[in-house]
């Protein structure tokens, strides 16, 4: 879970779909103690990303840093290309909860929308980017995850009108469009399958952990190697995989929200 505040945003001056147009906002936020307002820097959490340090990089950005400087992050990397499946999950969240405490009902300043187009894009990088994994069931994985943790925004999606709908998907996809020649492989596509897994049980280590509440038995995390990494297919193998998403992609993502 992203971190809780009480956020007032105000002066949304145009749609709010990320890279079409500025988003103007002020941020009231309560008061955090002094033993976490040493925030880490944007160069630090660069690195991070870089890094593919998923782990504290979620951390950072959910416990440590202010939502308002870490919506600005967030949005730069979505924008550029660098973010992947973390960055677009970390984003949609935090647009959804904005667009939940302004609760607005003029369309075209809900950023519950942006939420709305950065979710049925993070759909598209799995499935796009996905197809470079060798493990075909950890993109599959995070798909699953993908719209268990965005449930609220797809039903949302759902109650739009046709032409609301057609206008999201539409511009999902030219994003997903104008940030392909930038993006990296993402490692975090491709992790959290039966790979890893194999990989875990073979060589890796086992521990137990608290079980969910309303399930029986042991829960067991198995984790690979520290060294371990996923891999990945050539071009050749992936690029008709991606043709052929793309190709069907407009079809895919409105009967995601039909």
């Amino acid at each position: 879970m992203r971190r809780s505040s009480s956020v007032i945003m105000a002066s949304i001056a145009c749609l709010g779909l990320v890279w079409l147009c500025p988003l103007f906002s002020v941020f009231a936020q309560t008061p955090q103690p002094p033993s976490i307002t040493v925030q880490p820097s944007d160069a630090e959490l660069d690195e991070m990303l870089r890094a593919r340090d998923w782990k504290d990089l979620e951390a950072a950005l959910s416990q440590r840093v202010s939502m308002a400087r870490g919506i600005t992050w967030l949005r730069a990397k979505l924008d550029s290309g660098e973010g992947g499946l973390l960055i677009g999950l970390l984003y949609a969240n935090d647009m959804w909860m904005v667009g939940n405490t302004l609760n607005v009902e003029d369309r075209s300043k809900d950023v519950r929308i942006t939420a709305g187009v950065i979710t049925l894009y993070t759909f598209e990088l799995i499935v796009v980017d996905g197809a470079k994994c060798e493990d075909k069931t950890a993109p599959g994985h995070r798909i699953d995850q993908l719209i268990a943790a965005r449930a609220a925004t797809l039903a949302f999606l759902k109650k739009q009108p046709d032409e609301w709908k057609a206008l999201i998907v539409n511009t999902a996809i030219a994003f997903e469009k104008r940030t392909a020649p930038l993006r990296k492989d993402d490692d975090l596509i491709c992790r959290d399958g039966m790979a890893q897994m194999m990989a875990g049980l073979e060589k890796g280590s086992q521990h137990e952990v608290t079980t969910q509440a309303g399930h029986i038995g042991k829960t067991i995390e198995v984790a690979p190697p520290a060294n371990w990494v996923p891999k990945f297919v050539s071009p050749d193998i992936y690029t008709p995989m991606q043709d052929k998403a793309r190709l069907d992609m407009r079809a895919t993502l409105l009967k995601l929200i039909e």
